[in-house]
Parts: C-alpha cells; structure tokens; sequence
C-alpha cells in the first residue's frame, strides 16, 4: 500500500514505532487494528476528514499486515466515508499518534481488563 506524510508526519510514525520497539509497517498496522477497534466507539475523533492532501508530501510503500476481516471493515469505512483506503489509513496512523501519547491507548487496555471483555484485537508496545 502506498501511503503519504510530510517530513514531519514519518519522522514521528518512525520515532514512535521505534519508541514502541516495531518496524514502521508493524506500527502502521497496529495503528490500522486500533483504528478498528475504535469504529464502532461513537468517537467524533474516528471520522477521517476530507481534506485535500498537502502537495509535497513523500509517498511510501509499505507492508500492511491485518487480519481480512479488519481490512475488510477499514475498506467499509473509506467506502462509507467517500475517501481512498490509503487516506483511511494515513488517518489511522495519525489518529493511534494522538490516543498514544495521550495515554488513552494504555487506558482502553486497563477499562478492557476490568470490565472482563478481554484482550483489545490490537497489541499495544511496551511504553502503551
């Protein structure tokens, strides 16, 4: 999948996933299972804005690698949103950036263990 971010944008997904201890693609597609997750939380936060991309930015490739049913709902929703699934998931990136330095990864984690619903269907890094 080709994706695009200024310089600034995979400075921070390449210093966070490092933080994290994964590979960029590994932390591209946990931010895509967390992305998921978070669909059906109501959150405002979730809707991918429609905005025209910035001209400039770098386009990478990169390896995405999910389960087909979450790709499947994460297509859904760039469907349902009128956007391409490439922006679905620069979004997705961006959107885990914020939750984590927010602490609101590591929160969902511990509501999750206490309420008995299990493990989240992501896999949070060790600093989460």
């Amino acid at each position: 999948m080709k994706i695009t971010f200024d310089e600034f944008g995979w400075r921070s997904l390449e210093e966070r996933a490092a933080e994290e201890g994964t590979s960029l693609d590994e932390f591209l597609s946990l931010a895509l299972s967390y992305y998921e997750s978070e669909l059906s939380s109501g959150r405002a936060a979730i809707e991918v804005p429609r905005f025209r991309q910035t001209p400039g930015g770098e386009a990478r490739t990169v390896t995405v690698e999910i389960d087909g049913e979450v790709m499947r709902r994460v297509e859904d929703e760039g469907e349902r949103r009128g956007v391409a699934v490439e922006r679905v998931c620069e979004y997705a990136a961006l959107f885990f950036l914020a939750d984590l330095d927010a602490g609101r990864v590591a929160e969902q984690v511990i509501q999750r263990a206490r309420s008995g619903a299990g493990p989240p269907r992501f896999r949070p890094g060790p600093s989460a």
